[in-house]
């Protein structure tokens, strides 16, 4: 499992620098905005399939199953291949647990070998055959900017795991906490327009990850606390999206809130790439499914994943209520 090592998460300036200019292209809002038409697609079909579940599961039938065909399509991951990545990557990304059981290690290390196996042959069909997806850019780059073979399948699998799974656990934590806060899914509901803002004050109130650990590289004192060189500090990040410095009556779920952005996607030069893409997925979706069902509500008792980093539901039943359950909303 020391493919992750080769990413640019674990990784500083020159060689961090370099890593991240190859597919920080894909990520420009150009680019990213250019799939507004794809998540709307997969968004009314997975809607359609649930609304046609009475008490249907959230995470299974939609949560997952959207970011795994948007950053399919942005990859360049044949559709057919889409579902059994999506396993996977849920299994390899207990690795960034800290406390997880040393038998669940030894599955995503297994998970994480087959993904490696499919990227290895991915890339080398893509080096055959070019399309303009992120994928065929990794494997054409030139000699100046060209990944090792080892650092392009690591980079592969972390735009995946990334994509998919944090962005399955916003929509996932976004919707039960609109359920669970029916005062502010009605002011929504009357006021559209508050969508962005209440997905940023979803990402604060209930953010995918909680943790973000870096290694301390000079000397320095952190709140009366002296740091050395080498040293391994966490930094709750959600935790501080909760800071009654920066946010006023800060465990109060407030969706007109207008203050500093939360930290959930991270900071400087280690901010998530793919920010906007989570961004649009989830406000595009909410934005269809709020305008075609008046009636969401919890049919049965949620489950939460249990970890201390990944934060998110093993399953959220709903029910969807609403005069148009066919037709997809332009």
């Amino acid at each position: 499992m020391n493919r992750w090592r080769h990413t640019m998460v674990f990784a500083n300036p020159p060689h961090h620098t370099r890593l991240r200019r190859l597919v920080s292209s894909a990520f420009t809002h150009r680019h990213v905005g250019a799939l507004t038409a794809t998540i709307g697609r997969h968004s009314d079909q997975l809607l359609n399939q649930l609304a046609q579940q009475p008490g249907g599961d959230f995470i299974s039938t939609v949560a997952f199953p959207l970011p795994t065909q948007v950053i399919g399509e942005l990859l360049g991951v044949p559709s057919a291949d889409r579902p059994r990545l999506a396993t996977l990557v849920p299994q390899a990304m207990k690795v960034f647990e800290p406390f997880t059981d040393p038998t669940i290690l030894g599955r995503a290390a297994e998970a994480e070998a087959e993904l490696a196996d499919y990227f290895t042959r991915l890339l080398t069909h893509k080096r055959r055959h070019h399309k303009g997806d992120l994928l065929t850019r990794l494997a054409v780059a030139r000699d100046d900017e060209a990944l090792t073979d080892t650092e392009m399948i690591a980079t592969a699998i972390l735009l995946l795991g990334a994509g998919l799974e944090t962005t399955a656990k916003l929509l996932g934590n976004g919707l039960h906490t609109l359920l669970t806060h029916p005062d502010q899914l009605d002011l929504l509901r009357s006021n559209p327009d508050l969508i962005p803002r209440a997905i940023e004050e979803i990402l604060r109130f209930e953010p995918p990850a909680h943790l973000n650990p870096r290694t301390v590289l000079q000397p320095c004192t952190l709140s009366d606390i002296e740091l050395v060189p080498g040293q391994f500090v966490i930094a709750l990040l959600a935790a501080a999206n909760r800071d009654p410095a920066q946010f006023t009556d800060p465990d109060h779920f407030n969706i007109n809130r207008t203050q500093a952005p939360p930290l959930s996607f991270g900071s400087g030069i280690h901010y998530c790439l793919g920010a906007h893409l989570a961004r649009l997925e989830a406000t595009e979706f909410f934005r269809r499914m709020l305008r075609r069902y008046p009636t969401i509500e919890l049919s049965g008792q949620p489950h939460r994943e249990r970890g201390s980093n990944l934060r998110g539901f093993i399953n959220l039943p709903v029910q969807l209520i609403g005069p148009v359950t066919h037709q997809p909303v332009s």
